[in-house]
């Protein structure tokens, strides 16, 4: 029954009005039948025509009208719960619903849930400075594209920051995560590429932290941060993480 009232929706607003009607009016004659059989059965045939144009000519506008009205209220529901979880620049997931998606992965977890790629834009403050707001902007879609490329159909990537992006990858082992790490690297410097502004470089930063059996989101996303950090220290445009023999349970 559930599954007849979700395709029901996926059709048009008029055809769901004309099966509302089409049923509205089987049901009056269906009654019409029933009474007038039995107490004005000579004039059987002409009540029912009536009730027919009656039924029609009242049921098809009201519920055209309602069903217009529902169709609309779901489509708002949809957009809002789509804003409330999507970066609305990007595209890519925001901040609140990467916190959430990453926590019932580790929840769900009875080991490793995976990795963690914290990937910030190298000196994207000075491609704001001397090419204006609007190019960052559009440097920063750019980005998330090639992030978007460059990840795995399970991952989750979000942008959760103002050029800082955070990628979970669940189930992900060291050698894998270093392949996508790898190739967001190296997509984003193609980005610059797609700019029409000359001078204007693409390099990222990467931070890469493995989840540990029973350790804290938190403490996950430190760790990443940290390592975000340490790329930068070094001189931007790598990726850092703990090698495994520097992992401590």
């Amino acid at each position: 029954m559930r599954t007849l009232f979700d395709r029901f929706y996926t059709l048009g607003i008029w055809l769901q009005a004309l099966i509302v009607t089409l049923s509205a009016t089987i049901g009056a004659d269906l009654l019409t039948l029933f009474f007038y059989s039995i107490f004005f059965s000579d004039r059987l045939t002409l009540d029912l025509i009536l009730t027919a144009i009656i039924t029609v000519a009242i049921a098809y506008p009201i519920s055209y009208v309602f069903l217009s009205k529902t169709a609309m209220v779901a489509r708002l529901a949809v957009e809002l719960d789509k804003a409330a979880t999507t970066d609305f620049l990007t595209g890519l997931r925001n901040r609140r619903d990467f916190m959430q998606a990453a926590q019932d992965q580790i929840n769900g977890a009875m080991s490793s849930a995976g990795a963690v790629l914290f990937v910030d834009v190298d000196h994207f403050k000075r491609i704001n400075d001397q090419f204006g707001h609007a190019e960052g902007d559009r440097i920063l879609v750019l980005v998330a594209e090639a992030i978007r490329a460059s990840v795995r159909d399970e991952d989750i990537a979000a942008r959760v920051g103002g050029e800082e992006f955070a990628i979970f990858m669940p189930g992900a082992d060291l050698p894998a995560a270093r392949r996508v790490s790898e190739r967001i690297w190296l997509n984003c410097r193609l980005v610059a590429r797609g700019s029409d502004q000359g001078g204007i470089t693409t390099t990222v930063s990467i931070g890469l932290s493995m989840h540990r059996p029973h350790q804290s989101l938190d403490d996950l996303l430190k760790e990443a941060d940290s390592l975000l950090y340490k790329a930068k220290k070094a001189g931007r445009d790598q990726v850092a993480h703990i090698q495994p023999h520097e992992v401590v349970a």
